[in-house]
């Protein structure tokens, strides 16, 4: 069986190292795995093994003529539906909105069966991206979700649910199956380099990873941090955010205009950010939206407290029953009561860490998962 594994990049996203996972973790004794970027970059694609083939859109020189609405998307479905008949694909697997698009175009051209994984909500995702002509996407994407010959995924059940209500499809056509962690891979990477950290000796520290985007909220930790140092103007305490993205120039800025210059570090984009992950006091998730977010499996699975916001219904399942602490969505005054909680109460957070690191290996490992993907695939060509 020969299958494709679509998506923008390869960046270090988590949707992006999911399907990294999938492609180089299925039997290649029994199934081809071949990749489809529109854009190939990003560093999954320097661990991607000789014996997968990556083709890109990227690298195709654009057709000549007037440039109008939707041209680039056409030039984009055309040349995936060329791969499919050259490669002979017999199934095809996509992530993210964007490239369900472009896929689920090619694969009706070619009769090329799918499948398609929801990674966020899309009364958020979707909606807060403004997309040009998102009336029509809109449309486009419920097409392709509820296609008999397909089948699409969801990272959580309540992603399904707010898809199936989003796009007027039956919940009968959306599978949640919660994304998985290597949580091996991960315990190994937090160890590989133990000098990574520098040694604040005291300081209290907690954490944010991810891209510095809008949905990700890492302002609201940042006034957070403000509100801190006026109700404990003599504790040490020090914010480090971990990515980079196009609000790192606001960002610092706002860390300048509440002088929190020497308490709010900028990291940038780490290739392992595990073991700063495993040293924090406190990983903390502000995010506006998430589907199921991976930071929070990682850091789970690393013993580490967790502060996130009430973002979706995943990361109440993830965090409830005493595993981790959610705040309100956007309640500056809520996430820094919680950090001085975590400040205060050591021993209750480490506790909700030990039980957060049994649930998430009882629920989340990577072998399972790719088992069930295995199967479905084979369901789907047989």
């Amino acid at each position: 069986m020969r299958i494709l594994c679509c998506s923008g990049s390869m960046e270090s996203g988590g949707s992006e190292r999911q399907l990294w996972q999938l492609a180089v973790g299925l039997p290649a004794e029994h199934i081809e795995v071949q990749i489809y970027l529109i854009y190939r970059r990003g560093k999954y694609l320097s661990q991607i093994p000789a014996r997968i083939a990556v083709h890109d859109f990227s690298s195709q020189q654009l057709e000549s003529g007037p440039s109008y609405p939707g041209s680039i998307h056409r030039q984009q479905v055309k040349h995936l539906t060329k791969i499919l008949r050259e490669q002979q694909i017999d199934l095809v697997y996509d992530r993210t909105f964007h490239m369900t698009l472009v896929a689920a175009a090619a694969c009706r051209a070619t009769g090329t069966p799918r499948v398609s994984v929801i990674v966020n909500p899309p009364s958020s995702d979707f909606v807060r991206s403004r997309e040009r002509f998102g009336w029509l996407k809109k449309r486009l994407l419920a097409r392709a979700y509820r296609d008999p010959r397909s089948r699409c995924l969801a990272v959580s059940n309540s992603v399904a649910e707010d898809a199936a209500s989003f796009y007027q499809i039956p919940k009968t056509c959306i599978e949640a199956i919660p994304s998985p962690i290597d949580i091996a891979a991960v315990e190994q990477a937090a160890q590989a380099d133990p000098t990574a950290v520098p040694d604040r000796g005291t300081t209290f520290r907690w954490l944010i990873v991810g891209r510095l985007a809008e949905q990700k909220g890492q302002r609201l930790a940042i006034e957070a941090m403000a509100k801190l140092k006026a109700m404990r103007p003599n504790q040490p305490i020090e914010l480090t955010l971990i990515g980079d993205g196009p609000l790192r120039e606001s960002l610092v800025e706002r860390a300048k205009q509440l002088n929190l210059q020497s308490t709010v570090r900028f990291e940038g984009q780490l290739d392992n950010p595990y073991p700063w992950m495993q040293a924090t006091d406190l990983l903390c998730i502000p995010s506006w939206y998430e589907g199921l977010p991976n930071v929070a499996l990682e850091g789970m699975c690393l013993n580490t407290p967790i502060v996130a916001s009430d973002c979706s219904g995943s990361v109440r399942e993830l965090l409830g029953d005493g595993r981790g602490c959610v705040v309100p969505v956007g309640d500056v005054d809520a996430l820094a009561h919680a950090v001085l909680d975590r400040i205060e109460q050591p021993q209750r957070w480490q506790a909700r860490a030990s039980a957060a690191q049994q649930w998430v290996t009882e629920r989340h490992r990577l072998q399972p998962w790719l088992s069930r993907m295995q199967q479905l695939f084979e369901e789907l060509r047989s």
